[in-house]
Protein backbone atom coordinates (compact mmCIF):
# COMPACT_ATOMS: atom_id res chain seq x y z
CA UNK A 1 0.00 0.00 0.00
CA UNK A 2 1.10 3.34 -0.96
CA UNK A 3 1.75 6.09 1.97
CA UNK A 4 0.93 8.85 -0.77
CA UNK A 5 -2.58 9.81 -0.03
CA UNK A 6 -4.64 12.61 -1.74
CA UNK A 7 -7.79 14.12 -3.73
CA UNK A 8 -8.10 14.14 -6.79
CA UNK A 9 -10.10 17.02 -8.53
CA UNK A 10 -11.49 17.28 -11.96
CA UNK A 11 -13.69 20.64 -13.55
CA UNK A 12 -17.14 19.71 -14.92
CA UNK A 13 -18.64 21.21 -18.01
CA UNK A 14 -21.89 23.40 -16.26
CA UNK A 15 -25.52 23.83 -16.54
CA UNK A 16 -28.90 24.98 -15.62
CA UNK A 17 -31.51 22.76 -14.52
CA UNK A 18 -34.73 22.60 -13.03
CA UNK A 19 -35.99 19.32 -10.98
CA UNK A 20 -39.41 18.83 -9.26
CA UNK A 21 -40.27 16.87 -6.01
CA UNK A 22 -41.57 13.52 -6.89
CA UNK A 23 -40.92 12.17 -3.00
CA UNK A 24 -40.45 13.09 0.70
CA UNK A 25 -39.05 10.43 3.47
CA UNK A 26 -38.55 11.57 6.70
CA UNK A 27 -34.78 9.57 8.09
CA UNK A 28 -34.82 10.89 11.53
CA UNK A 29 -36.06 13.45 13.73
CA UNK A 30 -34.57 16.37 12.33
CA UNK A 31 -33.58 15.14 8.70
CA UNK A 32 -35.35 14.77 5.34
CA UNK A 33 -34.86 12.91 2.34
CA UNK A 34 -36.52 14.90 -0.58
CA UNK A 35 -36.12 12.60 -4.22
CA UNK A 36 -36.67 14.99 -7.43
CA UNK A 37 -36.91 13.92 -10.64
CA UNK A 38 -36.24 16.19 -13.84
CA UNK A 39 -35.31 15.80 -17.79
CA UNK A 40 -32.79 18.28 -17.15
CA UNK A 41 -30.78 15.54 -15.37
CA UNK A 42 -29.85 13.84 -18.84
CA UNK A 43 -26.21 13.95 -18.56
CA UNK A 44 -25.62 15.26 -15.09
CA UNK A 45 -22.07 14.58 -13.84
CA UNK A 46 -22.07 12.36 -10.75
CA UNK A 47 -19.77 10.10 -9.87
CA UNK A 48 -20.24 7.41 -7.95
CA UNK A 49 -16.24 7.60 -6.18
CA UNK A 50 -16.78 11.48 -5.24
CA UNK A 51 -18.89 11.32 -1.60
CA UNK A 52 -19.00 14.76 -1.49
CA UNK A 53 -20.25 16.11 -4.07
CA UNK A 54 -21.91 18.73 -4.29
CA UNK A 55 -24.60 21.14 -5.99
CA UNK A 56 -26.08 24.24 -5.70
CA UNK A 57 -29.65 24.65 -5.15
CA UNK A 58 -31.75 27.59 -5.94
CA UNK A 59 -35.10 28.33 -3.92
CA UNK A 60 -37.81 29.57 -5.99
CA UNK A 61 -40.00 32.59 -5.01
CA UNK A 62 -42.70 30.86 -3.02
CA UNK A 63 -45.63 33.14 -4.19
CA UNK A 64 -44.50 33.36 -7.96
CA UNK A 65 -42.67 30.34 -8.20
CA UNK A 66 -39.75 32.59 -9.99
CA UNK A 67 -36.32 31.43 -10.52
CA UNK A 68 -33.58 33.24 -11.19
CA UNK A 69 -30.42 31.63 -11.69
CA UNK A 70 -26.64 32.25 -13.11
CA UNK A 71 -26.46 31.81 -16.72
CA UNK A 72 -23.91 29.60 -18.50
CA UNK A 73 -22.07 29.70 -21.63
CA UNK A 74 -22.88 27.58 -24.89
CA UNK A 75 -19.62 25.44 -24.10
CA UNK A 76 -20.59 24.82 -20.24
CA UNK A 77 -17.22 26.29 -18.97
CA UNK A 78 -17.61 29.22 -16.41
CA UNK A 79 -21.23 31.03 -15.32
CA UNK A 80 -22.19 35.01 -14.73
CA UNK A 81 -22.11 35.58 -11.00
CA UNK A 82 -22.06 38.85 -11.84
CA UNK A 83 -25.30 40.66 -9.09
CA UNK A 84 -24.69 37.85 -6.80
CA UNK A 85 -24.54 40.06 -3.34
CA UNK A 86 -27.21 41.85 -4.64
CA UNK A 87 -30.09 39.74 -4.78
CA UNK A 88 -29.91 39.68 -8.65
CA UNK A 89 -30.60 35.16 -7.94
CA UNK A 90 -32.85 33.02 -6.09
CA UNK A 91 -31.88 32.08 -2.67
CA UNK A 92 -29.14 29.29 -2.83
CA UNK A 93 -27.43 26.67 -0.64
CA UNK A 94 -24.90 24.29 -1.53
CA UNK A 95 -26.05 20.67 -0.58
CA UNK A 96 -24.47 16.60 -0.91
CA UNK A 97 -26.07 14.58 -3.56
CA UNK A 98 -26.99 11.67 -1.41
CA UNK A 99 -27.98 9.49 -4.63
CA UNK A 100 -28.43 9.66 -8.19
CA UNK A 101 -30.26 7.33 -10.67
CA UNK A 102 -29.32 8.62 -14.45
CA UNK A 103 -32.05 5.66 -15.73
CA UNK A 104 -35.10 7.30 -13.79
CA UNK A 105 -33.39 10.82 -13.61
CA UNK A 106 -33.73 11.25 -10.26
CA UNK A 107 -31.35 12.74 -7.29
CA UNK A 108 -32.23 13.09 -3.84
CA UNK A 109 -31.02 15.12 -1.53
CA UNK A 110 -31.12 15.49 2.70
CA UNK A 111 -31.98 18.35 4.69
CA UNK A 112 -31.91 18.86 7.90
CA UNK A 113 -34.94 20.82 9.19
CA UNK A 114 -34.66 23.69 10.91
CA UNK A 115 -36.50 27.22 11.01
CA UNK A 116 -33.66 29.19 9.77
CA UNK A 117 -31.84 30.30 6.68
CA UNK A 118 -33.50 29.14 3.35
CA UNK A 119 -32.73 25.06 2.55
CA UNK A 120 -33.97 24.32 6.08
CA UNK A 121 -37.59 26.31 6.38
CA UNK A 122 -37.69 24.97 2.81
CA UNK A 123 -37.95 21.66 3.30
CA UNK A 124 -39.97 21.56 6.33
CA UNK A 125 -42.85 22.44 3.49
CA UNK A 126 -41.66 20.35 1.13
CA UNK A 127 -43.82 18.35 -1.14
CA UNK A 128 -44.45 17.07 -4.90
CA UNK A 129 -44.92 19.34 -7.42
CA UNK A 130 -42.56 21.76 -6.14
CA UNK A 131 -39.56 23.08 -8.30
CA UNK A 132 -35.86 24.10 -7.57
CA UNK A 133 -33.26 25.22 -9.77
CA UNK A 134 -30.01 22.75 -9.60
CA UNK A 135 -25.91 23.69 -10.53
CA UNK A 136 -23.44 21.77 -10.71
CA UNK A 137 -21.56 19.87 -9.41
CA UNK A 138 -18.82 22.61 -10.37
CA UNK A 139 -16.01 19.76 -9.24
CA UNK A 140 -15.54 15.94 -8.71
CA UNK A 141 -13.09 15.56 -6.02
CA UNK A 142 -12.12 11.89 -5.76
CA UNK A 143 -10.27 10.97 -3.01
CA UNK A 144 -7.72 8.88 -1.86
CA UNK A 145 -9.14 5.07 -1.23
CA UNK A 146 -5.91 3.13 -0.59
CA UNK A 147 -5.49 4.43 2.93
CA UNK A 148 -5.06 1.91 6.16
CA UNK A 149 -7.58 3.81 8.25
CA UNK A 150 -10.13 6.25 8.06
CA UNK A 151 -10.92 8.77 11.18
CA UNK A 152 -14.48 10.88 9.97
CA UNK A 153 -15.82 13.57 11.88
CA UNK A 154 -19.03 14.83 11.42
CA UNK A 155 -22.40 16.57 11.68
CA UNK A 156 -25.90 16.34 11.21
CA UNK A 157 -25.06 18.29 7.47
CA UNK A 158 -22.34 15.98 6.58
CA UNK A 159 -24.38 12.85 7.31
CA UNK A 160 -25.15 12.00 3.88
CA UNK A 161 -21.49 12.30 2.46
CA UNK A 162 -20.36 10.35 5.17
CA UNK A 163 -23.15 7.51 4.20
CA UNK A 164 -21.42 8.13 0.66
CA UNK A 165 -18.08 7.50 2.00
CA UNK A 166 -19.21 3.93 3.89
CA UNK A 167 -20.29 2.79 0.40
CA UNK A 168 -17.50 3.25 -1.51
CA UNK A 169 -14.63 2.42 0.61
CA UNK A 170 -12.87 -1.11 0.48
CA UNK A 171 -13.92 -3.44 2.96
CA UNK A 172 -10.54 -4.21 4.32
CA UNK A 173 -10.51 0.00 5.54
CA UNK A 174 -10.44 0.56 8.96
CA UNK A 175 -12.98 3.26 9.80
CA UNK A 176 -13.94 5.26 12.85
CA UNK A 177 -16.24 7.72 12.88
CA UNK A 178 -17.25 10.49 15.06
CA UNK A 179 -20.69 12.16 14.56
CA UNK A 180 -21.97 15.17 17.07
CA UNK A 181 -25.96 15.24 16.20
CA UNK A 182 -28.58 16.76 18.54
CA UNK A 183 -29.71 13.70 20.40
CA UNK A 184 -30.72 10.04 19.61
CA UNK A 185 -33.57 11.29 17.84
CA UNK A 186 -31.31 12.63 14.97
CA UNK A 187 -29.65 9.05 14.48
CA UNK A 188 -29.92 7.45 11.33
CA UNK A 189 -28.88 4.33 9.53
CA UNK A 190 -26.11 4.32 8.27
CA UNK A 191 -24.79 2.03 5.36
CA UNK A 192 -22.74 -1.06 6.42
CA UNK A 193 -19.20 -1.45 6.61
CA UNK A 194 -17.39 -4.18 8.09
CA UNK A 195 -14.38 -2.14 9.29
CA UNK A 196 -16.56 0.84 10.62
CA UNK A 197 -16.60 2.22 14.04
CA UNK A 198 -18.83 4.64 14.91
CA UNK A 199 -19.43 6.78 17.56
CA UNK A 200 -23.15 9.45 18.03
CA UNK A 201 -22.30 12.00 20.30
CA UNK A 202 -24.61 14.09 21.49
CA UNK A 203 -24.55 18.01 21.27
CA UNK A 204 -24.05 19.74 24.94
CA UNK A 205 -26.83 22.35 25.40
CA UNK A 206 -25.05 24.50 27.74
CA UNK A 207 -21.47 24.26 25.49
CA UNK A 208 -20.66 25.57 22.29
CA UNK A 209 -21.55 23.83 18.68
CA UNK A 210 -18.74 21.15 18.11
CA UNK A 211 -17.66 20.62 21.76
CA UNK A 212 -18.28 16.96 21.63
CA UNK A 213 -16.58 16.53 18.32
CA UNK A 214 -13.33 18.27 19.86
CA UNK A 215 -13.41 16.71 22.99
CA UNK A 216 -13.61 13.44 20.96
CA UNK A 217 -10.87 14.07 18.91
CA UNK A 218 -8.43 15.22 22.03
CA UNK A 219 -8.49 11.77 23.17
CA UNK A 220 -7.96 9.95 20.28
CA UNK A 221 -4.82 8.02 20.90
CA UNK A 222 -2.26 9.17 18.59
CA UNK A 223 -2.04 4.97 17.06
CA UNK A 224 -4.75 6.40 14.57
CA UNK A 225 -2.68 8.92 13.06
CA UNK A 226 0.15 7.40 10.28
CA UNK A 227 1.40 8.33 7.19
CA UNK A 228 -1.50 5.75 5.99
CA UNK A 229 -4.43 7.42 8.04
CA UNK A 230 -6.68 9.83 5.97
CA UNK A 231 -8.79 12.08 7.82
CA UNK A 232 -12.27 13.60 6.94
CA UNK A 233 -14.02 16.29 8.65
CA UNK A 234 -17.03 17.98 7.77
CA UNK A 235 -18.84 20.31 10.10
CA UNK A 236 -19.42 24.08 11.28
CA UNK A 237 -16.64 26.54 10.45
CA UNK A 238 -15.38 27.17 13.76
CA UNK A 239 -15.45 23.57 14.57
CA UNK A 240 -13.08 22.76 11.45
CA UNK A 241 -10.60 25.65 12.88
CA UNK A 242 -10.35 24.36 16.21
CA UNK A 243 -10.28 20.46 14.97
CA UNK A 244 -7.54 21.80 12.55
CA UNK A 245 -5.33 23.30 14.99
CA UNK A 246 -5.36 20.01 17.24
CA UNK A 247 -4.77 17.65 14.13
CA UNK A 248 -1.79 19.41 12.94
CA UNK A 249 0.08 20.06 16.34
CA UNK A 250 2.94 18.44 17.17
CA UNK A 251 2.94 17.35 13.34
CA UNK A 252 0.44 14.39 14.64
CA UNK A 253 -0.86 14.31 11.33
CA UNK A 254 0.64 15.43 7.75
CA UNK A 255 -1.33 17.95 6.56
CA UNK A 256 -1.62 16.78 3.57
CA UNK A 257 -3.59 13.69 4.56
CA UNK A 258 -6.29 15.79 5.93
CA UNK A 259 -9.72 17.45 4.17
CA UNK A 260 -11.19 19.83 6.24
CA UNK A 261 -14.72 21.32 4.79
CA UNK A 262 -16.44 24.07 6.49
CA UNK A 263 -19.61 23.17 6.08
CA UNK A 264 -21.88 25.79 7.56
CA UNK A 265 -21.43 28.60 9.63
CA UNK A 266 -22.58 29.36 13.36
CA UNK A 267 -22.75 33.08 13.74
Amino acid sequence: MTSILHNEREEVQLKQRVIKVVGVKDISKTLRRVMFHGEDLEGFKFHLLSPEAHVKLFFPDMETGELRMPTVPEDGWGADWEGVNEGRFSPFRDYTIRSFDANALTVEIDFALHHIGVGGPWAIQAKAGQKLGIFGPRFIKTPPLNAKRYVFLADETSLPALARWLEILPEEAIVDAWIEVASAESEISLPPHAGANVHWLYSKPDETIGSSLIEAVELISDEFFSSETWVWAATEAHTIAKLKRILVKDERLKSAHLDLTSYWKQV
